[in-house]
């Protein structure tokens, strides 16, 4: 783990079947802030959260929830401590499939990212918050 996106650590609790929110959300993110303080001697100003097989219907419930966890996290370790939050859902079962129209532009870089530039502005159906 370090001060840049290339290292990260992980934790993992047991949940029941079917359910959709984090529920020790705000113990897991306070040892993964504690793990990045020990290996960097510095606190995060910013957490980016990503968060994946979420259903439409209950984007406000998980943002609600888990966004108060992980700032509950942060207070439990210094009451003053706010980091931004940028909170990244990815919706359950949207059956979305990109290919490129024409063969060559498949290996082309250039193609994907000009693609994904596209995707963002034109798939973006939901509120995009950034929370800090």
């Amino acid at each position: 783990m370090d001060g840049h996106p290339s290292r990260y650590s992980a934790t993992v609790r047991i949940q029941q079947h079917r359910q959709e929110v984090i529920h020790e959300l705000a113990s897991m993110v306070k040892e993964l802030l504690i793990q990045f303080y020990v290996a960097t001697r510095f606190k995060p100003t910013r957490i980016i959260f990503y968060r994946d097989g979420v259903s439409e219907g209950q984007f406000s419930q998980v943002l609600s929830h888990e966004l108060r966890a992980i700032r509950e996290a942060c207070m439990k370790l210094e009451v003053d401590y706010q980091p931004g939050i940028s909170f990244i859902v990815v919706q359950k079962r949207h059956h979305t499939r990109l290919f490129c129209a024409d063969k060559k532009d498949q290996v082309s870089r250039r193609v994907r990212l000009l693609l994904m530039l596209f995707l963002y502005d034109v798939m973006r159906c939901c509120v995009l918050k950034d929370f800090g």
